[in-house]
């Protein structure tokens, strides 16, 4: 494979990637603000996004092992390892407690650490922010619609929790 071939399939996977954890990150959210079909769907369905994104977060990690193997190993660097290395723990973490979550067929946060989850969640939000926002600048219009949602799917997880807060505050 070439340089270019695996940059594509880097981009590529880092994308779907993205796509299956904003469902994730968003689906409970989504369906406390505006229930309704879609909404309930993605809530439903949020442990297979959680799976799904590790597996095609898998494919982009053969696509990292390929650039490097194209491109030499001399430009790999230590820091990335540590950083990338905590963001797949994360992400694999999450996937096994939805597995697990599965297997019990319940569908809140496993073993009472949904705080927990939510660190994880933020964190991944995070890196991929980091990912998306410098690139805006760079001209390509992906990168603007990636950051617009990544923000969109923040503003939805922000607004749900102010409604939980106030909800307990009026009931209080």
């Amino acid at each position: 494979m070439t340089e270019a071939g695996v940059r594509i399939a880097l981009h590529v996977t880092a994308r779907i990637t993205f796509v299956f954890f904003l469902c994730a990150f968003t689906g409970n959210a989504l369906r406390d603000l505006w229930p309704g079909r879609f909404s309930l769907r993605l809530s439903r369905n949020r442990d297979w996004f959680l799976i799904a994104m590790a597996a095609a977060h898998t494919f982009h990690l053969a696509a990292i092992i390929a650039f490097f193997q194209v491109v030499g190993w001399s430009k790999f660097h230590p820091v990335t390892l540590l950083g990338g290395g905590f963001v797949y723990l994360l992400i694999y973490a999450l996937a096994a407690i939805a597995i697990m979550r599965l297997r019990r067929g319940s569908h809140g946060a496993l073993g009472g650490s949904p705080r927990l989850e939510a660190t994880a969640l933020y964190l991944i939000w995070l890196i991929f922010a980091l990912s998306f926002f410098p690139r805006i600048v760079s001209g390509w219009p992906v990168y603007s619609l990636l950051a617009v949602a990544a923000l969109a799917g923040l503003v939805i997880r922000i607004a749900c929790l102010l409604r939980h807060k106030r909800a307990l505050a009026t009931a209080a």
